[in-house]
């Protein structure tokens, strides 16, 4: 009954790990192989429990069973399954040292739920730092020309914005507005401050000599449609100096839905710019 009971503690603490890795990798395991992996990880440590050439063969059984034979299996899924063991493991020595139930059946049911719960936390984590880091990766300074300024705006390329003027299909940008309103001109601050978003803008309400540059621009968001005034900009360097095509930008006064520290949040288009800049490797590093 102690033995059964062992290799039934090993199986769920290594099914738990196998999981964690399986959803971590999108491998897309079955239930029944990482059943059966767990068990062939189970199996070895149990019956040699001093043994360290028993601990690398039960490591070996379950990612080979779990992930199959491949490069990928041995070597980044067997990593996160061992990164996976480290944490929740240790997590769990720190637990049972304090906190141990004298019905087995309750310290295995323990155990298992703790080890979800760790392992739920580092994935959670884990995945926090990669959009971190893809976040970073579609993030870039650039330079905008307008109105006989340049202006240095960090800006954030956001995939999901294909926003286009109806005219002429050329791409729309959004800029906040709190971040360059020190260089817009006076003449223009009045007319956007006092127009109300609900309504249709009168570009008759603008300077004459801006009227030429300036464009009415549908949007469609999940509050309905709303409508705003385009600015054509003289030009845009992004990056380490790709000059984005002609376009233009729209004025914000919310800015809760920028990226930390952005000021402008680009078209899609702008990520063609920055991969004919740096090669396929600015794609595939996201």
């Amino acid at each position: 009954m102690y033995g059964e009971l062992i290799v039934g503690i090993n199986m769920v603490f290594n099914y738990a790990i196998l999981s964690f890795a399986d959803r971590m990798v999108k491998a897309q395991a079955t239930t029944r192989r990482l059943l059966l992996a767990s068990l062939f990880g189970a199996l070895p440590v149990t019956i040699f429990p001093n043994s360290q050439i028993a601990i690398i063969i039960a490591f070996g059984a379950m990612i080979i069973c779990a992930f199959g034979i491949s490069i990928a299996s041995i070597g980044g899924r067997a990593v996160i399954v061992l990164i996976g063991a480290l944490f929740a493991g240790g997590a769990l020595t720190v637990f049972t040292e304090k906190f141990m139930f004298s019905d087995s059946k309750a310290t295995v049911f323990v155990s298992a739920l703790l080890a979800y719960v760790f392992l739920y936390l580092l994935k959670t984590k884990w995945l926090d730092v990669r959009v971190a880091r893809q976040l970073s990766s579609y993030s870039v300074a650039s330079v905008l020309s307008i109105w006989n300024e340049t202006i240095s705006i960090p800006s954030f390329i956001d995939t999901g914005n294909r926003c286009t003027e109806p005219l002429t299909g050329e791409p729309v940008h959004f800029v906040s507005f709190k971040f360059v309103e020190q260089s817009i001109p006076e003449e223009l601050k009045k007319p956007l401050l006092s127009w109300k978003t609900g309504d249709m803008p009168q570009l008759s309400t603008f300077p004459k000599h801006y009227q030429k540059t300036l464009r009415l621009i549908r949007l469609q968001t999940v509050q309905g449609a709303s409508w705003a005034v385009g600015f054509k900009y003289d030009r845009w360097i992004i990056g380490e100096g790709s000059e984005m095509p002609a376009g233009y930008i729209v004025f914000t006064k919310q800015d809760n839905r920028y990226p930390e520290g952005a000021g402008a949040i680009l078209h899609a288009s702008a990520l063609e710019s920055i991969t004919n800049e740096r090669g396929t490797s600015h794609v595939a590093g996201t």
